[in-house]
């Protein structure tokens, strides 16, 4: 009998030295990753390990359960066995953190001197320990931790993107379920989904270094909170627009979440093919429709709201996936003057002529067939003059052959 799944997997045992050491590679291979490495740059993130892959919930561990798992370790008391996937992309064997990421961060974030042992239990009473970094402990304890072996189950590669998930589903089945862009994000790991990652963190933590810099202000427009993040949300808004920005608007999916999940999708296959050699045009795409979204944001605050067309609301959701897609195709289509005066009055005049400034609409705001058959058909933006815009001319034949079709 053929099964559905083959699923192959290893037992080996890592020292709590080898341990930290693979997710320093990880953590340096998240923070470096642009695309194509060089053979130096193989062997240096060899064998990393992903300590928090998208689909992870955010870490939230207390201090008392850290020390915890290190008391159990200096006490020789078996700590639950790690689970690693392994995933072949630029060449390295990374592996991702199934389950036992909180377990992997506690002692991480231990032996780099993050946290003292608090609250003890069986050790509470002995002076050594109390309130001590792994820096201020003796040798022999320091030996002792670093030495510790950590059970692991490895999986192999999966071939297919729904094993990983089916797992990972499987193991955790008393934690709250993914939701459906979580399960994507579970899914299909591509350097461009790394990279969205990387923009989503590296700028929170700027923006909180220097509250008036470039970071806070794109945090700002992207309306990015930890709550939103941690639920992938903000990844998701941004998976659409980098579809449209990097592939044009695409009038067979039927909303905003399909489009993200094909993105994904798309992306995920193009890594493990190794033929995902286009981030560097990717990110500079994204860099400057940021430069147009930041012009946009000096004359409104939440410019991916409906405040962009309908004028300030306190009210309005501040991000408007609706309007993210309307913009991301204007900037897909026209090229864009940033200098020019007219620039937001042409802007809400394209946007008004969507779906969105229809009263009567009542359909999905994200349906992409509806906005380009208003934008083309019923509205015929492309046929207009305008000045801070110019028309690129590369509406492809297929599309308008599509938007051009009667309704059956």
């Amino acid at each position: 009998m053929e099964l559905p799944l083959k699923v192959e997997f290893t037992r080996p045992l890592i020292s709590v030295q080898d341990m930290v050491n693979f997710i320093d590679k990880g953590e340096r291979y998240l923070k470096k990753v642009s695309g194509e490495l060089s053979d130096e740059e193989l062997m240096e993130y060899l064998q990393g390990i992903i300590l928090s892959p998208d689909y992870q919930r955010e870490y939230r561990s207390k201090v008392k359960e850290e020390s915890s798992i290190i008391e159990s370790i200096i006490l020789g008391i078996p700590i639950p066995e790690i689970f690693l996937v392994r995933t072949g992309g630029d060449g390295i064997q990374l592996r991702h953190v199934m389950d036992g990421q909180h377990r992997l961060t506690a002692i991480y974030r231990f032996v780099k001197d993050k946290f003292s042992l608090t609250e003890l239990e069986l050790l509470k009473d002995n002076e050594e320990f109390k309130n001590k970094k792994f820096s201020q402990l003796s040798k022999e304890i320091k030996i002792k931790i670093l030495g510790s072996h950590l059970s692991v189950l490895e999986f192999e590669e999966f071939s297919s993107d729904n094993m990983e998930i089916e797992l990972f589903k499987r193991y955790n089945r008393n934690t709250k379920p993914l939701e459906k862009h979580e399960m994507s994000m579970a899914t299909y790991y591509s350097n461009a989904s790394l990279y969205i990652t990387n923009f989503l963190n590296i700028n929170m933590e700027e923006a909180e270094k220097n509250k008036d810099g470039l970071a806070a202000k794109l945090i700002k427009i992207y309306n990015v909170t930890n709550d939103r993040k941690n639920k992938q949300r903000n990844h998701q808004e941004i998976c659409i627009i980098l579809s449209i920005l990097c592939n044009g608007p695409n009038v067979m999916y039927k909303d905003g979440v399909e489009i993200a999940d094909k993105y994904l999708e798309e992306r995920a296959e193009a890594y493990k093919l190794k033929k995902e050699n286009d981030l560097h045009e990717l990110k500079n795409k994204f860099n400057k429709f940021n430069s147009f979204m930041i012009t946009l944001s000096e004359k409104v605050e939440y410019p991916f709201s409906t405040a962009i067309f309908r004028g300030d609301d306190r009210r309005s959701t501040k991000f408007h996936t609706g309007v993210s897609m309307v913009l991301a195709t204007i900037f897909y289509y026209f090229e864009v003057d940033l200098n020019n005066d007219k620039l937001l009055l042409e802007i809400q005049e394209i946007v008004k002529s969507s779906p969105l400034g229809d009263d009567t609409y009542n359909a999905s705001s994200t349906n992409m067939r509806n906005l380009m058959s208003y934008l083309y058909k019923k509205n015929k933006v492309f046929d207009r003059t305008f000045e801070a815009i110019k028309f690129r001319n590369n509406l492809s034949p297929d599309l308008i052959s599509v938007l051009c079709k009667k309704d059956t």
